[in-house]
């Protein structure tokens, strides 16, 4: 059992953790995710990503229910089981079955339900940071995600036999997740802390290239693998990537960082700039975007959010990009070090001027 620490005004409380109260039922915890899903959501750069409900107790082939289901920004969806007690054996067995039911059920019976969920997934985005992925929220990805769902489980407590088998699955390429709640409870207020007990610790499993994720996709792990042997040491200051399609490299330059993005079909080259550091450079960036043309002979484009400018390069990959063909590969390991070294160059050109 744990504790937080409450701070009001000059005093401080410390609130042990609490046993769930009886009166919160399993209806009371599924009215909670299904206002605010992003308890549950998938991370990016340590931010829930915009996720929105699809159904909510949604009705399957075998007259079973299956208590939400998600879909974020990325076009990925979630499948998720709720439990008011324990998360047991069974309980993963059940989200495996329902699983195997939404994708035996014809998209035709869940695809209004899915325009809707895009279209306000949309306007979450827009009025956020977040890039609206066209290719990866497309009809064809939607329909293909939805054959190959996010699970998550979430109880009060997860059974070491039910996480055991919830890891092998992970390792072995199933996209879960398992979420215990802890709950804190002082005069008037309630606290409710998720902890994804997923993933696996390193040394438990097979590991990938820096920072893949034991039970990231086959594929996933291969492509940056691959892609980091191409690259070896000509940009110094890496990151790690996402268990999806990014992998940023910093480059010792506040605010200013290098990409590789996958999408569906097409593999992106980005140069990603904070407003917050850089956002008087509007102008010098547009020029930027005319010599890196003139420098790579192809046409890059600047894009702007609320926080960030973004410039990039795109390929098509003429298939699954985590398949992409060698030259495809080639271009995006040369592309990347040219436009690493060109930014940088050129930013630090601009702020010695400015000094």
């Amino acid at each position: 059992m744990g504790f937080i620490v409450l701070q009001r005004g000059g005093d401080l409380h410390i609130i042990p953790e609490s046993a769930f109260p009886q009166e919160w039922t399993e209806e009371k915890l599924h009215g909670v995710l299904e206002r605010e899903p992003r308890f549950i959501a998938v991370e990016q750069e340590g931010e829930p990503r915009p996720t929105v409900v699809v159904a909510s107790k949604l009705r399957l082939p075998s007259g079973d229910e299956a208590d939400l289901l998600l879909l974020d920004s990325e076009g990925m969806f979630t499948l998720c089981e709720l439990k008011r007690g324990d998360i047991t054996r069974k309980t993963v067995g059940q989200i495996l079955d329902y699983a195997a039911q939404l994708a035996e059920m014809p998209v035709e019976e869940l695809w209004e339900s899915i325009e809707q969920a895009r279209q306000r997934l949309q306007e979450q985005i827009q009025s956020s940071d977040e890039e609206w992925d066209e290719e990866s929220l497309a009809d064809e990805a939607l329909s293909a995600n939805l054959q190959r769902p996010r699970l998550v489980l979430v109880g009060w407590r997860i059974e070491d036999d039910a996480l055991r088998i919830a890891r092998w699955l992970q390792r072995h390429g199933v996209r879960m997740d398992c979420y215990a709640f802890s709950y804190f409870r002082y005069q008037d207020l309630e606290v409710f802390m998720p902890r994804n007990l997923m993933p696996v610790e390193a040394g438990e499993g097979e590991t990938g290239p820096q920072g893949v994720q034991p039970g990231a996709d086959h594929r996933r792990i291969r492509f940056w693998a691959d892609m980091l042997q191409r690259l070896g040491d000509r940009i110094p200051h890496r990151r790690n990537p996402t268990t999806q399609g990014d992998f940023d490299f910093n480059t010792g330059i506040r605010g200013l960082q290098v990409s590789w993005r996958i999408g569906r079909s097409r593999l992106r080259v980005v140069l990603i700039v904070s407003k917050e550091e850089h956002g008087g450079r509007a102008g010098k960036l547009q020029e930027f975007v005319r010599d890196i043309e003139q420098e790579t002979g192809e046409p890059w484009e600047l894009r702007e959010t609320p926080k960030r400018f973004y410039i990039e390069a795109v390929r098509d990959t003429g298939g699954s990009a985590w398949e992409a063909p060698e030259e495809v590969r080639n271009w995006a390991v040369e592309t990347l070090v040219r436009l690493y070294e060109m930014a940088t160059r050129r930013f630090r050109e601009w702020m010695a001027a400015e000094e």
